[in-house]
This record gives structure tokens, sequence and C-alpha cells, in this order.
């Protein structure tokens, strides 16, 4: 395997918050279940979607990946779990709603709604303090392989590419598998790594 090029200084996104983002790339139809929702702070319902018994509100509709996730970063201020979905619109952005409880339709009161288990989440991180490259040992394969340490874990370099809506593309399916990613975002180029349980530095 090729070194990457070096990643690159995150200096021009200094506006983008510091912590770390678990988002869910819901890009299949039958990973979630639309619906509404009552918050607290809120005197109407709100569209939403319901996965893994959890509520997330609509929060923005982009037609560019890379808009995407930025919007999700965003979010981290207020919260460190988000998800997106993809429609024929583009991509949908929901902001994770914790105090959230389910609002069935005026007319069907007793109406249910339907659980639905979804993906492992994306890990995303725009703050170059918060990962560290290295070179990485893994089991099943015979040279070291360039990796991230985050959070003392560590994740070997799967793709790394300009094509934001080719990455997320990606991360999503390998989240449906079970995989686990980090996804590091940096104003050129997108890094997206694989967890590496039994992983050990060089």
């Amino acid at each position: 395997m090729s070194v990457p090029p070096r990643l690159d200084s995150l200096a021009s996104l200094a506006t983008v918050p510091t912590s770390a983002m678990a988002c869910k790339l819901l890009f299949d139809r039958d990973l979630y279940a639309p619906c509404h929702i009552r918050v607290p702070d809120a005197d109407h319902r709100l569209s939403a979607i319901y996965v893994d018994n959890q509520f997330y509100s609509f929060l923005k509709t982009v037609p560019e990946a890379r808009k995407a996730i930025d919007v999700t970063m965003r979010l981290a201020k207020r919260d460190d779990t988000a998800a997106i979905t993809l429609t024929r619109r583009g991509y949908v952005v929901w902001g994770h709603e914790p105090g959230a409880r389910y609002a069935p339709p005026a007319r069907q009161p007793g109406y249910g709604i339907r659980p639905v288990f979804g993906p492992q989440a994306c890990l995303m991180v725009a703050d170059e303090s918060a990962y560290q490259t290295c070179r990485l040992q893994v089991p099943d394969v015979t040279k070291p392989l360039m990796a991230l340490t985050h959070n003392n874990r560590y994740y070997s370099f799967f793709k790394q590419d300009t094509d934001a809506a080719k990455v997320l593309d990606i991360a999503a399916k390998l989240a449906r598998r079970g995989d686990e990613t980090l996804l590091v975002i940096e104003p050129s180029r997108l890094t997206l790594a694989l967890l590496e349980p039994n992983g050990r530095l060089v």
C-alpha cells in the first residue's frame, strides 16, 4: 500500500467545532422510519426519523455531500450525534433529539412506529489535534499500514479522496456491514479509516 499524502492543516476550519460527531449514514430507505415528534422547546410537531430507539429532527436539505458534512459538523456545538439521509433532492441532515417523544398522526392517535435498527455510526472529526497519523501492524496483513489514532483507538487508512459523495457512499456501505469508521475532514480532501481493534503501533 502506498503512503498517502500528508494530511492537510485544518487552519481554515478554525470555526468548525472541535468535537467528534457520530453520524448515522442512512442512505437506504429501510434503515429508518419517518415520523413526527414533539420536543420540549417547540409547540408544534417536527418532521423526524426514528432509528435505534432514537429520534432525529429535520434540519436541512442540501444538494452536495460536502455541504452536508459541514452542516453536520456544526451540530457538534450542541450535540455529538446526527444522521444524514439521501433523497432525490439531495442530502438531508437530521439533528439528534434525546428529549423527543413520538407524535402520532392526529387522525390516527393509536398509530405506532415500527422499530428500526440502523448501521454503525461514522465518527467524523475536523480537528487536527483530535487524531494523529501512525503506522500500524494488523494480524492479517504482512506490511505495516498507514493509520490514525483517535481516543486510544486505531484506524487504518481505507480511502482518501476529494469527492465527498464517493467517500460518504463508501462509509455508508461499510457502516451497514458493521464496520466502525473514522472520517477525517480537511479543506482539500476526506480521509476514511477503518477501526483495527487488534492493531498495534509499529
